[in-house]
């Protein structure tokens, strides 16, 4: 082998295991009780999933959405020891007010660290939109998808309705299995899922959190087949939002 082709085959053997590894700017780690993983965003926007696993398949379209965004994103995966823990809030327990959501030390340090991801996500800049992915099972509104806000106006929310109907449409010609969702978003329609509770103690109290969307998504969005049609959606509206 002459000296060239040498050289040319270790530089070959270094670009596959450069290629084998994983993006620089995903990170992981995990804990007794679950895990996070994130990706430091570059245009301001973040895609969140604080209730990953216990949401039925919010982590991967939290992802998906961000890939297609070019954004950040932090996600949630466990945090379910019997009871959930809320991880955007300092709190546990589900599908109960704000007010009986039980304060422990546990649920304060994931909140805590959880706080901390969203930070280092950010990148040490103000974010131009902060976004959650959550799903509920309640039959009431299982044919909607509710978008709680700040800082969105009264304009801005009208504005999203109206792009609403061909955003759904689009998704729905490469999914056409794709639920018919009606779309819900503050300040303009009356929600079931306000984000009260995230918005009076979390991530969305914060004064650094300017402009956040909280989507809301029924079981049938949420099936696995529907992961990247659901992530198209939240991708479209967010764009609507920012630009």
């Amino acid at each position: 082998m002459t000296r060239r082709a040498a050289v040319l085959g270790l530089c070959l053997a270094s670009l596959v295991a450069l290629l084998a590894l994983p993006a620089a700017s995903q990170h992981t780690q995990t804990s007794p009780l679950g895990g996070f993983e994130w990706q430091v965003t570059a245009n301001g926007i973040l895609v969140t999933a604080p209730h990953g696993t216990f949401d039925r398949n919010t982590a991967p379209i939290a992802v998906e959405a961000a890939r297609r965004l070019k954004a950040g994103y932090v996600v949630a995966r466990g945090f379910h020891p019997g009871v959930r823990i809320n991880v955007s809030r300092p709190t546990e327990g589900s599908g109960i007010p704000c007010t009986q959501e039980r304060w422990t030390e546990r649920a304060r340090e994931v909140y805590l660290e959880y706080e901390r991801l969203v930070t280092l996500a950010s990148g040490g800049a103000p974010l131009r939109l902060y976004v959650e992915v959550h799903g509920n099972s309640r039959a009431e509104t299982s044919g909607n998808v509710e978008i709680a806000t700040k800082g969105v106006s009264a304009k801005e929310a009208a504005e999203v309705k109206a792009a609403y109907p061909e955003i759904l449409n689009m998704v729905r010609m490469e999914w056409p299995s794709y639920p018919a969702l009606q779309l819900l978003i503050e300040p303009v329609d009356r929600l079931y899922w306000t984000a009260r509770c995230v918005k009076q103690i979390g991530t969305m109290a914060h004064d650094r959190i300017a402009r956040a969307l909280h989507f809301e998504f029924p079981v049938t969005a949420r099936e696995a087949a529907m992961v990247p049609a659901t992530a198209l959606l939240v991708a479209r509206i967010v764009e609507q939002v920012v630009r």
